[in-house]
């Protein structure tokens, strides 16, 4: 507090600095807005005060203003018990005007803490009471009271029992015996808001039971066989609430409680001390249970058992459970194994929901590890026949197969649906280490980058090596279908036409793009040898051939053309060769207009320059046939025997007819060769 007080005091002075020091640098815009200030507001406060009543906020935050919008509201005054801040008109005593707080504006945050700014008394004795109702004990009043008015006293929700049956399910209070005090509602006996006494109760268990039942009396007396129960919890046998049973015994009872049969246990109420039993915990219970005794004596005893202390688990008297437990299933094992937060988990295990913890386990002894009722073989696969089935298939997961299902599963719950102990990549990543490296490099599959190894591969079994889901052939298609579907047979590449993925891409990650195996140029010639071999000894190689880069010209997988080349011979090599595409204004060769490149050039190497398919001009010969008239007649001297056609001509394209040079020399342009040869 004196930190913020000094913080402040800091920037009052520094903001009387500024004002300070800006009268000095420019004064005469301080005085001009300083004056504007002063205008504006003698204004607002003229406009403020001429302004009609209800136009202005009244003084106390009055109830009219709440009320034009909360109409639903003034109802409540007519009710016959409207709290007193409702009643005084004072809705700021518990909201705020504008709502700043996210729980319906109220003053507080927690519900408890607001009301007891009124109700001290109540605050000062809940922080002394050891047993306080659980709706209090989270904050809540809400639950129970209406915090305008209402028809109930107390402003409570709804009257009587039905007030609690809001929470409190009705089983147990709807069974044939009924409890008197029931009748008259639960406050009879519990207290609203906490108690000294256990469940609330308005006095010791005993003392409020002899409130109405006279433990003298003779009826009293021989009902329980003259033994001396007056310091006893009548809870021990009966209920308070409702029964099957006679004299609102619980619903499950002990044999010789139920015969009347107290002797069989205790002492003689002849003796000086009746109520002693006449053998101590498990001792006694054998006398009556002896073939469980033997049932007990097996490799794995429960340390209870082994201990002999029945009584941990089980009352000697009743209990509202079956076979007289303590508590209800899952309950009674978690007194003792609290460190096993397992179960307390978004997803239960079925067995473990719906029958609790002995729907698996042995609660006394087993001839089976933790107590199992049968071997883990057994007791997963009683529910799990499906995946008993899968062990005969050809290939089976090594945890599977050694029926370890707890490997992998966690037995009593998991964050997981199908209950597996960890996050699915976590979990195989435990046992798969070397591959985890191989799993995370640049380029990851789709499947592994989402952790869904499952994806791919079956957790138990398959009749696919590597527990593929699919076979290799087919296990592409169920996520690249349509990637088959556009290649025509013609321009198949002969690996992806059988489907062999994995001759080129990685199925988990790679290091180069589409996660193929190696580089481009490595994982073609991997198949392709002799064309790796010619490059090398070839001294004239197609640059992209030469750099690796076969997909510039061919597909991996295919296209409707012949070697899986991308488009048509020509207008594949002019997509890079562009400056020697025809225009109107130029002749072309009869090759480059509507031939193929390569009746002259190599697509991927030669020994010639050019990739040259043969030496000019035994190239040219090949198309023109030099004992021709028109040859003849053109060239007029043998120019396939003594020079080069390029000397003369140009071999794509020209303005000239013929595909002529642009040669100047007067006896050539003229035809005259004669001229200078012989």
């Amino acid at each position: 507090m004196k930190n913020r007080s000094q913080k402040s005091k800091v920037r009052s002075q520094k903001s009387e600095k500024r004002v300070f020091f800006e009268f000095i640098l420019h004064p005469s815009s301080f005085i001009l807005s300083s004056l504007k200030f002063i205008l504006l507001f003698s204004a607002f406060t003229v406009f403020v005060a001429c302004a009609p009543e209800e136009q202005r906020v009244k003084k106390g935050f009055a109830p009219k203003p709440c009320m034009d919008c909360h109409q639903d509201k003034q109802t409540d005054f007519s009710k016959k018990y409207v709290h007193q801040p409702m009643a005084s008109r004072d809705c700021e005593a518990c909201h705020l005007r504008h709502g700043k707080l996210a729980i319906k504006s109220f003053v507080e945050r927690e519900e408890r803490k607001l009301c007891y700014i009124c109700h001290k008394q109540m605050a000062a004795d809940m922080e002394k009471t050891p047993h306080v109702h659980t709706v209090l004990q989270k904050g809540k009043c809400l639950p129970c009271h209406n915090p305008h008015a209402s028809d109930n006293k107390a402003l409570q929700v709804k009257t009587g029992s039905e007030q609690c049956f809001i929470c409190h399910k009705q089983d147990s209070f709807t069974r044939a015996k009924r409890h008197k005090p029931l009748d008259d509602g639960c406050l009879v006996c519990h207290a609203a808001h906490g108690s000294q006494y256990e469940n609330n109760l308005i006095k010791e268990e005993t003392e409020l039971c002899r409130s109405c039942h006279n433990f003298t009396s003779a009826g009293f007396v021989a009902a329980h066989k003259n033994y001396p129960v007056a310091q006893s919890k009548c809870s021990g046998c009966h209920t308070s609430h409702s029964s099957t049973n006679d004299k609102l015994l619980r619903e499950s009872v002990h044999e010789p409680l139920k015969l009347g049969q107290c002797g069989s246990c205790h002492n003689p109420v002849t003796d000086p001390n009746p109520l002693k039993t006449s053998a101590s915990d498990s001792k006694l219970c054998y006398t009556c249970h002896e073939k469980e005794q033997k049932k007990y004596d097996t490799a794995f005893r429960h340390p209870l058992t082994n201990e002999g202390k029945c009584m941990t688990c089980h009352s000697p008297h009743a209990t509202d459970y079956p076979k007289i437990t303590l508590k209800y299933k899952n309950e009674l094992c978690m007194n003792c194994h609290k460190d096993k937060p397992r179960v307390d988990v978004s997803n239960l295990h079925k067995p473990i929901k719906e029958e609790g913890c002995t729907a698996c386990h042995n609660p006394h002894a087993s001839e089976n590890p933790y107590y199992l009722k049968a071997s883990e073989k057994q007791i997963c696969f009683t529910c799990h026949p499906e995946e008993e089935k899968d062990l005969k298939a050809s290939y089976t997961h090594a945890p599977f197969s050694g029926i370890e299902c707890n490997k992998c599963h966690d037995s009593h719950g998991s964050d997981n649906p199908i209950m597996i102990k960890t996050p699915l990549t976590e979990l195989c990543y435990a046992c798969h280490k070397k591959e985890e490296k191989e799993f995370f490099k640049t380029y990851i599959h789709t499947p592994v980058n989402k952790r869904q190894c499952g994806a791919c591969h079956k957790a138990h079994a398959s009749s696919n090596a590597k527990l593929l889901s699919s076979p290799e052939d087919k296990l592409c298609l169920n996520c690249h279908e349509s990637m088959f579907l556009e290649v025509k047979e013609e321009g198949t590449h002969p690996l992806f036409k059988d489907k062999n993925c994995k001759a080129c891409h990685a199925p988990h990650s790679s290091d180069y793009v589409a996660s193929i195996t190696m580089s481009v140029k490595d994982l073609c010639y991997k198949c392709h040898k002799a064309l790796e071999t010619k490059m090398k000894e070839s001294s004239d190689k197609h640059l992209p051939v030469e750099e690796g880069k076969c997909t510039s010209c061919h597909s991996p997988h295919g296209t409707k053309l012949k070697y899986q080349l991308l488009n048509k011979s020509n207008e594949l090599c002019l997509s890079c060769h562009q400056r020697i595409v025809t225009t109107q204004a130029r002749k072309g060769h009869l090759s480059l207009e509507t031939g193929d490149c390569l009746s002259c050039h190599r697509s991927h190497y030669s020994d010639l320059k050019n990739l040259l398919n043969s030496k000019d001009p035994a190239l040219c010969i090949q198309c023109h046939i030099v004992d021709t008239e028109r040859l003849l007649k053109a060239h007029r001297l043998p120019v396939n025997k003594i020079g080069s056609c390029t000397s003369c001509h140009l071999p794509h394209v020209a303005e000239k007819p013929g595909l002529l040079k642009n040669i100047a020399h007067e006896p050539f342009s003229e035809g005259k060769c004669e001229a200078c040869h012989e």
